[in-house]
């Protein structure tokens, strides 16, 4: 249930009986930028780390132990063409503890205070937190380079869309961190927590009237609504570009980056989700089967769709001799696919596994928060269960056809070992 509070503040209320904790999530969200969301990725740090009340992270886990062991989750998060910071806290019912009601309106009070009361003074963040935190950050951006695969997919994305902002990763680059400063940053905290668009969403077994009672108390400033505005329509190049780098690694990642007609809910979608199935999503799939077990020419081979961005990547981790039969293989399977060669019992199989999927979702609070906020950004009145299983049956051999013979390669990023320029 949506009920609006204030200009730009929405709470989104979701009574459940199935799950015995509460999940309060606050989301803010605004235009996407690299620089914004490296802002934003070490103000939702700072916010996590303590506050004014709690300025240490051990006063922080006391005070969540308090709460019947509550847990407190951040995330920095790219959503197309926007940016969406999230503070979430997952607190037990106090239906199931007995002799405390007030647990929720506690949670909520906590809640409050790490958001809107950071541990900071005269217009800057503490400074000791500050400095810890954004060498914490650089140091997890230095990180990423470990896991190849991430990696690969990180660079493969640059290339894709080198030039515009949606080349950098949710939580934004290193390349940004050096001009924040403890003042700048609080300023960027201000204008999140003041001028972003807020979304409330409340999940658990919980009296609506309750909900709004603690957040009217709260007293939310209203600001400007933000478009949910979300998808990037990104321009299609005439040939695909090859990219490519060398590191001391014995294990080859090969990524395609393909321009896909499926959108989140368009005409597409259902028809995409078994298309994505078929080719590369499932063990049954195109590419696992025939890259990965008949041919053995790769230890990994799958693909994936960006519902936001109107992309397919597929990722091989490959022997560095073979790139070349990889890709001519790869290729060789969307052929197949825009071919119409693929059995009828395997799309029995996909949707049936798809389905399940979907089903279990719904056994994941988190989850199926989730679920429900993508909906409120793109679609007007999200589809029941029984609407989009009807949806995804419908699908045709035709329409997944179609699909295929829409992706179009754009780009190809090869990450080899050193050996491999001799």
């Amino acid at each position: 249930m949506e009920y609006t509070l204030k200009e730009g503040v929405t709470a989104y209320i979701e009574p459940s009986d199935k799950y015995k904790t509460v999940l309060i999530q606050y989301k803010f969200r605004t235009n996407f930028s690299g620089k914004t969301a490296t802002e934003r990725s070490l103000v939702k740090n700072m916010l996590e780390t303590n506050s004014k009340r709690y300025p240490s992270q051990n006063e922080m886990d006391l005070k969540m132990a308090s709460l019947y062991g509550a847990t407190l989750h951040t995330q920095s998060q790219r959503f197309g063409k926007q940016h969406v910071v999230t503070l979430s806290l997952s607190v037990v019912n106090d239906k199931f503890i007995g002799g405390d009601d007030t647990l929720l309106e506690e949670a909520f009070a906590f809640l409050e205070e790490i958001i809107f009361r950071p541990n900071a003074a005269d217009g800057k963040f503490h400074e000791k937190t500050f400095q810890r935190e954004k060498e914490n950050l650089n140091n997890y951006f230095e990180s990423l380079i470990e896991d190849k695969s991430a990696y690969a997919r990180t660079r493969l994305n640059h290339v894709l869309f080198e030039g515009t902002d949606q080349a950098f990763q949710g939580i934004g680059d290193a390349g940004f961190l050096k001009e924040i400063s403890a003042g700048s940053l609080y300023e960027c905290y201000e204008e999140m927590i003041g001028s972003d668009q807020l979304d409330i969403l409340v999940s658990g077994d919980v009296a609506p009237e309750r909900i709004l009672k603690i957040l009217d108390a709260q007293d939310l400033p209203g600001r400007r609504e933000t478009a949910k505005e979300v998808f990037y329509f990104r321009e299609k190049t005439a040939e695909p570009v090859n990219a490519g780098e060398s590191q001391d690694i014995n294990q080859g990642k090969l990524f395609f980056g393909f321009s896909s007609p499926v959108y989140y809910m368009n005409e597409h979608y259902f028809a995409g989700l078994v298309f994505d199935g078929l080719f590369g999503g499932f063990p049954h799939s195109k590419l696992f089967q025939n890259v990965r077990e008949k041919e053995s020419l790769a230890y990994t081979a799958s693909s994936g769709l960006d519902f936001l961005r109107g992309v397919m990547t597929v990722g091989t981790g490959i022997e560095f001799e073979k790139r070349d039969q990889v890709e001519k293989i790869v290729l060789a399977q969307l052929r197949d696919m825009q071919a119409g060669d693929f059995p009828d019992e395997l799309i029995a199989q996909t949707k049936n596994m798809l389905i399940n999927h979907y089903k279990q979702n719904d056994d994941y609070q988190g989850r199926s928060l989730a679920k429900q906020y993508q909906d409120i950004l793109i679609i007007e009145k999200p589809l029941s269960q029984e609407q989009w299983i009807a949806g995804l049956n419908a699908v045709t051999r035709e329409q997944i056809i179609a699909v295929a013979e829409k992706m179009s390669l754009q780009a190809i990023f090869f990450l080899k070992g050193e050996a491999a320029d001799e």
